[in-house]
C-alpha cells in the first residue's frame, strides 16, 4: 500500500470516529505511521486532504465507480438502479464531510481550491452519470432524443437532495417513506430514458440533441 492510500485510510477512520472537526493532520499522521510532514507533501493541506478522501479515498466512492462499470452490461431499468443505489450510498457518506468542511470558512475554501486544481469535484460525480447514460445510448438501450446532461443532473440532484432530507427530517419525508427509493427514482424517468418497443428504428433515426449545449 502506497503511503498516500495509508494517508487517505487512516483519514477515512479518523473522520468516522471522531468527525471531521477534530481531525488534525497530527493525528492523521499518527494514525497513518507517518510524519506529518509526509501529509502535506502528499496533499498540501488539510483541505486538499478532504478533497482527495472524497474523491478517492471514501470506499463509497469507489463503490460508485464500480457500478458504473458493472451497470453498463445490465438491462437499463437494472443497471441504473445499481448506480442509483450506489450513489445514494456515496451522498450519505460524503454530506457529512462536506458540511463539516462548509462549516470552517478557511477549509473550504482549501477545500475547493484543491478540487479546481486537481480537475476533481462534484461534477465528476455528474458526468460519470452522463457517460454511463450514453454508452446504454450506444448500446442502443437509451433513447437518442433524451437530454443525457439534464437527465443525469435530475438524478444525481434529486439523490442529493434525498440524502439531505433523510440526514435533516428523516427518511420517512421521503416520498413512500424512501421505500425503494432508487427503483421509484429511476421507475419516474425510464419513460423518457427507454426505447419505446416497436419504435427502435425510429428513435435510432431521430436528431440527438447536443448533450452539451
Amino acid at each position: 500500500m502506497s503511503m498516500r492510500t495509508r494517508i487517505l485510510e487512516a483519514t477515512v477512520a479518523l473522520i468516522r470516529t471522531e468527525g471531521l472537526l477534530s481531525v488534525t493532520t497530527k493525528k492523521v499522521a499518527a494514525e497513518a505511521g507517518c510524519a506529518e510532514g509526509t501529509i502535506f507533501n502528499q496533499f498540501g493541506d488539510k483541505g486538499a486532504l478532504l478533497a482527495a478522501v472524497l474523491s478517492f479515498g471514501l470506499p463509497e466512492t469507489r463503490a460508485y465507480h464500480e457500478a458504473l462499470r458493472d451497470a453498463r452490461g445490465r438491462d437499463l431499468r437494472t443497471g441504473l438502479i445499481m448506480v442509483i443505489e450506489a450513489l445514494l450510498t456515496f451522498y450519505r457518506a460524503s454530506y457529512p464531510l462536506i458540511g463539516s468542511a462548509i462549516a470552517d470558512h478557511a477549509l473550504f475554501q482549501h477545500f475547493s481550491a484543491a478540487h479546481r486544481a486537481a480537475g476533481s469535484g462534484p461534477q465528476l460525480t455528474l458526468q460519470r452519470l452522463r457517460d454511463y447514460l450514453s454508452a446504454q445510448r450506444e448500446a442502443g438501450r437509451v433513447n437518442p432524443r433524451a437530454d443525457l446532461e439534464v437527465e443525469a443532473l435530475f438524478l444525481a440532484g434529486a439523490c442529493q437532495y434525498a440524502v439531505w432530507l433523510e440526514l435533516v427530517i428523516g427518511a420517512e419525508t421521503l416520498p413512500h417513506g424512501g421505500e425503494s427509493l432508487a427503483e421509484r427514482l429511476v421507475d419516474n424517468r425510464m419513460p423518457t430514458l427507454a426505447i419505446a418497443p416497436g419504435n427502435d428504428d425510429d428513435d435510432r433515426d431521430a436528431p440527438r440533441r447536443p448533450e452539451n449545449s
